[in-house]
């Protein structure tokens, strides 16, 4: 179960991080800012909620797998969201150059 709500914090962060990377016009520092800042606060929604739900259903987690599965999503998270991204940020950079006419 803990792995499961990991996996779809981990995806809505990246997720995120693809759409700001997508729509921000700003610098590649600030749009990979925008993503560290997403996946961030993906893990921390992750461990509140997750936390809440167990503390309103007993022995529905686990908390030492509760506590593995947020310190790896604190660190996965903002750094895959960074890259994630400034990639995507980047690619569209370069799409949008290639159809200039000069």
């Amino acid at each position: 179960m803990e792995t499961v709500t990991a996996l779809v914090a981990a995806g809505a962060a990246f997720a995120a991080s693809y759409l700001i990377g997508r729509s921000l016009t700003a610098s590649l520092l600030l749009v990979m800012l925008g993503g560290l800042l997403a996946g961030a606060s993906f893990a921390v929604l992750f461990f509140v909620s997750t936390v809440t739900v167990g503390l309103m259903m007993p022995g529905l987690f686990e908390p030492w797998l509760l506590g593995v599965h947020f310190i790896a999503l604190a660190i996965v998270g903002p750094l895959g969201g960074a890259a994630i991204a400034g990639l995507t940020h980047r690619h569209v950079e370069r799409a949008d150059a290639s159809r200039l006419p000069f």
